[in-house]
Protein backbone atom coordinates (compact mmCIF):
# COMPACT_ATOMS: atom_id res chain seq x y z
CA UNK A 1 0.00 0.00 0.00
CA UNK A 2 2.87 2.37 0.81
CA UNK A 3 4.36 1.74 -2.61
CA UNK A 4 1.12 2.68 -4.32
CA UNK A 5 0.73 5.89 -2.31
CA UNK A 6 4.32 6.99 -2.96
CA UNK A 7 3.96 6.13 -6.65
CA UNK A 8 0.83 8.28 -6.99
CA UNK A 9 2.44 11.13 -5.05
CA UNK A 10 5.43 11.12 -7.39
CA UNK A 11 3.19 10.83 -10.42
CA UNK A 12 1.05 13.75 -9.28
CA UNK A 13 4.11 15.93 -8.59
CA UNK A 14 5.53 15.19 -12.01
CA UNK A 15 2.22 15.83 -13.75
CA UNK A 16 1.76 19.15 -11.94
CA UNK A 17 5.25 20.27 -12.88
CA UNK A 18 4.59 19.35 -16.53
CA UNK A 19 1.29 21.23 -16.55
CA UNK A 20 2.86 24.36 -15.05
CA UNK A 21 5.76 24.25 -17.49
CA UNK A 22 3.35 23.98 -20.45
CA UNK A 23 1.31 26.91 -19.17
CA UNK A 24 4.40 29.06 -18.74
CA UNK A 25 5.69 28.03 -22.17
CA UNK A 26 2.39 29.08 -23.76
CA UNK A 27 2.56 32.50 -22.12
CA UNK A 28 6.14 33.03 -23.27
CA UNK A 29 5.28 31.67 -26.72
CA UNK A 30 2.50 34.23 -27.12
CA UNK A 31 4.98 37.05 -26.52
CA UNK A 32 7.40 35.62 -29.06
CA UNK A 33 4.67 35.19 -31.67
CA UNK A 34 3.62 38.80 -31.24
CA UNK A 35 7.16 39.96 -31.99
CA UNK A 36 7.83 41.25 -28.50
CA UNK A 37 10.72 38.89 -27.81
CA UNK A 38 13.41 41.58 -27.75
CA UNK A 39 11.28 43.85 -25.60
CA UNK A 40 10.55 41.09 -23.10
CA UNK A 41 14.25 40.26 -22.77
CA UNK A 42 15.03 43.92 -22.13
CA UNK A 43 12.14 44.16 -19.65
CA UNK A 44 13.36 41.07 -17.80
CA UNK A 45 16.81 42.57 -17.53
CA UNK A 46 15.46 45.87 -16.29
CA UNK A 47 13.22 44.08 -13.77
CA UNK A 48 16.29 42.40 -12.34
CA UNK A 49 18.15 45.69 -12.23
CA UNK A 50 15.15 47.41 -10.64
CA UNK A 51 14.97 44.74 -7.94
CA UNK A 52 18.70 45.02 -7.24
CA UNK A 53 18.41 48.82 -7.02
CA UNK A 54 15.43 48.47 -4.69
CA UNK A 55 17.31 46.07 -2.41
CA UNK A 56 20.39 48.30 -2.53
CA UNK A 57 18.37 51.25 -1.24
CA UNK A 58 16.65 49.08 1.33
CA UNK A 59 19.88 47.67 2.80
CA UNK A 60 21.95 50.81 3.11
CA UNK A 61 23.11 51.81 -0.36
CA UNK A 62 25.77 49.13 -0.86
CA UNK A 63 25.46 47.27 -4.18
CA UNK A 64 26.91 44.12 -2.62
CA UNK A 65 24.00 43.89 -0.18
CA UNK A 66 21.48 44.54 -2.94
CA UNK A 67 22.86 41.79 -5.18
CA UNK A 68 23.14 39.39 -2.24
CA UNK A 69 19.51 39.99 -1.24
CA UNK A 70 18.35 39.54 -4.85
CA UNK A 71 20.19 36.27 -5.36
CA UNK A 72 19.08 34.93 -1.97
CA UNK A 73 15.50 35.62 -3.03
CA UNK A 74 16.03 33.77 -6.30
CA UNK A 75 17.59 30.82 -4.49
CA UNK A 76 14.70 30.81 -2.03
CA UNK A 77 12.16 30.72 -4.85
CA UNK A 78 13.80 27.99 -6.93
CA UNK A 79 14.94 25.76 -4.07
CA UNK A 80 11.39 24.58 -3.37
CA UNK A 81 10.81 22.57 -6.58
CA UNK A 82 14.37 21.24 -6.62
CA UNK A 83 14.12 20.03 -3.04
CA UNK A 84 10.70 18.46 -3.62
CA UNK A 85 12.05 16.52 -6.60
CA UNK A 86 14.99 15.39 -4.46
CA UNK A 87 12.60 14.38 -1.68
CA UNK A 88 10.54 12.36 -4.15
CA UNK A 89 13.64 10.54 -5.40
CA UNK A 90 14.78 9.93 -1.82
CA UNK A 91 11.35 8.60 -0.86
CA UNK A 92 11.41 6.33 -3.90
CA UNK A 93 14.77 4.92 -2.85
CA UNK A 94 13.78 4.65 0.82
CA UNK A 95 10.29 3.17 0.59
CA UNK A 96 10.15 1.27 -2.69
CA UNK A 97 13.64 0.24 -3.77
CA UNK A 98 14.88 0.08 -0.17
CA UNK A 99 12.62 -2.84 0.64
CA UNK A 100 14.75 -5.04 -1.61
CA UNK A 101 18.21 -3.47 -1.19
CA UNK A 102 19.43 -2.19 2.15
CA UNK A 103 22.03 0.20 0.71
CA UNK A 104 19.30 1.93 -1.33
CA UNK A 105 17.25 2.35 1.84
CA UNK A 106 20.18 4.06 3.54
CA UNK A 107 20.84 6.17 0.46
CA UNK A 108 17.18 7.21 0.30
CA UNK A 109 17.13 8.17 3.97
CA UNK A 110 20.27 10.23 3.46
CA UNK A 111 18.72 12.00 0.49
CA UNK A 112 15.55 12.77 2.43
CA UNK A 113 17.54 14.26 5.32
CA UNK A 114 19.83 16.23 2.99
CA UNK A 115 17.04 17.73 0.91
CA UNK A 116 14.94 18.60 3.97
CA UNK A 117 17.94 20.29 5.54
CA UNK A 118 18.65 22.12 2.29
CA UNK A 119 15.04 23.23 2.02
CA UNK A 120 15.06 24.66 5.53
CA UNK A 121 18.41 26.39 5.05
CA UNK A 122 17.52 27.96 1.72
CA UNK A 123 14.18 29.19 3.05
CA UNK A 124 15.70 30.74 6.19
CA UNK A 125 18.81 32.36 4.65
CA UNK A 126 17.03 35.47 3.28
CA UNK A 127 15.38 36.05 6.65
CA UNK A 128 18.70 35.79 8.48
CA UNK A 129 20.31 38.10 5.92
CA UNK A 130 17.58 40.70 6.43
CA UNK A 131 17.85 40.51 10.23
CA UNK A 132 21.65 40.75 10.28
CA UNK A 133 22.01 43.51 7.67
CA UNK A 134 19.11 45.59 8.96
CA UNK A 135 20.44 45.33 12.51
CA UNK A 136 23.92 46.62 11.74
Amino acid sequence: MKKLIVFFMILSLLSLSCIFSFVLAEEEGADILQGNAAETVINHMTDKDKKIAEYTEKYGGDVFYGKTAYYLGVIQKYSIPVCFIGLAIGALNFFIIGNKKLEKKEQGFGMIVAFLLGLVVFQVLPLLFAIIVAGR
